[in-house]
């Protein structure tokens, strides 16, 4: 391994501040609404947005920093353990990008979650709807820049066994990622809950089985030339 990946791989600058804002992020939560919420609070929500589980509120709190804080803190460290991990010094950038999209979505999800329990009329779903969809053009916007890796992207036998079908899967799978979130976002403002379900399958379909497809017809045609 080069002095170049080991920059990118090791424990850095960048890590540090995405661990310490994620962690100053949930202690600040915590402190504002922790004496507000009741001992027990609802945890799921149906696609109507109505609350159809609940937990116990300590429950709560260590599944928010769980996810909020564990979760971030995984995807800093899993790039140690790839058997590629020398690519990642060419996508530092939307790594980091990726990183800090997701910890916000999740801050955010909780954060909402908290104020439905504390009797805000929000709706819910639709927000969550739309900042998935936010949070979705962001990493499609920028998905061309991804390497191969074996721990994000459209994983695929065909892509992770070539680069060529790599770099042209995530070619494409960025621009549907982003036009999938801008279904999302533009259907979490203008829709109910039914037609959510609706732009939902669009968008999976858009996100994952299109460019699974084009990955397998990348492969049969390099076959075919060969």
């Amino acid at each position: 391994m080069n002095e170049t990946t080991n920059q990118t791989t090791r424990w850095g600058k960048q890590d540090w501040i995405l661990l310490i804002v994620n962690a100053v992020i949930f202690g600040i939560v915590f402190l504002v609404f922790n004496h507000q919420l009741p001992d027990v609070v609802g945890s799921h929500y149906n696609i109507r947005g109505e609350q159809d589980g609940t937990m116990a509120k300590s429950g709560m709190w260590l599944l928010y920093a769980g996810i909020g804080i564990a979760l971030p803190v995984f995807l800093s460290v899993v790039r140690n353990v790839d058997p590629r991990r020398q690519n990642y010094a060419r996508f530092s950038g939307y790594y980091t990008l990726m990183r800090w999209t997701i910890s916000l979505f999740i801050h955010g999800v909780f954060v909402l979650m908290i104020l439905q329990n504390l009797d805000y009329d929000l709706p819910f779903i639709n927000i969550v709807f739309g900042g998935l969809g936010i949070m979705w053009m962001i990493i499609g916007n920028r998905m061309g820049q991804l390497r191969s890796n074996f721990f994000m992207g459209i994983r695929t036998p065909w892509t992770i066994t070539d680069e060529n079908n790599w770099r042209n899967t995530h070619r494409l799978g960025g621009r549907l990622w982003f036009v999938a979130g801008l279904l999302m976002l533009l259907g979490a403002c203008l829709l109910s809950a039914a037609g959510l379900v609706v732009v939902l399958i669009v968008s999976m379909v858009l996100s994952v089985v299109v460019p699974y497809l084009y990955s397998y017809l990348l492969y049969t045609g390099a076959k075919k030339k060969s």
